[in-house]
C-alpha cells in the first residue's frame, strides 16, 4: 500500500515542471524558534525523507530488475546500486562542506542537516523518475 501511495505521488511529481522545495531550516524555523525544538524537527524531518529515499530505492530496484530480467543482464540493478552509494557520499561530503561554510547565524549542526534533508529529496525524487513505467 505504501508503495502504491508512493508512485501515485511520484506521478502527480512528474506532472510538474519544477520540483522545488522550501528549506527544511525555514520549515523548522516556521514552528519554533527554539534551538533545541529545531533540532528536533530537522532530525525528525531527515527521518522521513530518509525513509521516503528507501521506499523510492526499493521501487527503483524492483524496476531495475524487471529490466534486467528483460535484457538478460544485469547493468540496471548495478547502475541502481551504485548510484545509491556515490549519492551517499556526496550527500554527507556536500553537507559538512555546507555546515564548515555556514554563516554564524545557523549553527553548523543545523545547516548540515537541512542541507541532508534537501538533497535526501532531490534523490527520492530521482529514484521516484527511476522507477516509473514509461510508455513504449
Amino acid at each position: 500500500m505504501r508503495s502504491l501511495c508512493l508512485a501515485m505521488a511520484a506521478l502527480l511529481t512528474l506532472g510538474s515542471t519544477s520540483a522545488a522545495h522550501a528549506s527544511p531550516l525555514l520549515e523548522c524555523a516556521v514552528m519554533s524558534a527554539e534551538a533545541e525544538a529545531l533540532n528536533a524537527c530537522l532530525g525528525a524531518q531527515l527521518e522521513v525523507s530518509h525513509g521516503a529515499m528507501e521506499e523510492a530505492l526499493a521501487l527503483a530496484r524492483g524496476r531495475a530488475e524487471a529490466l534486467d530480467q528483460a535484457a538478460g543482464g544485469d547493468a540496471a540493478v548495478l547502475g541502481v546500486e551504485a548510484s545509491q552509494q556515490a549519492f551517499e557520499a556526496y550527500r554527507d561530503t556536500a553537507c559538512r562542506t555546507e555546515a564548515v561554510f555556514a554563516d554564524s547565524d545557523a549553527p553548523a549542526a543545523e545547516v548540515e542537516l537541512a542541507c541532508a534533508i534537501s538533497l535526501t529529496r532531490a534523490r527520492t525524487d530521482a529514484l521516484v523518475r527511476l522507477s516509473v513505467l514509461r510508455p513504449d
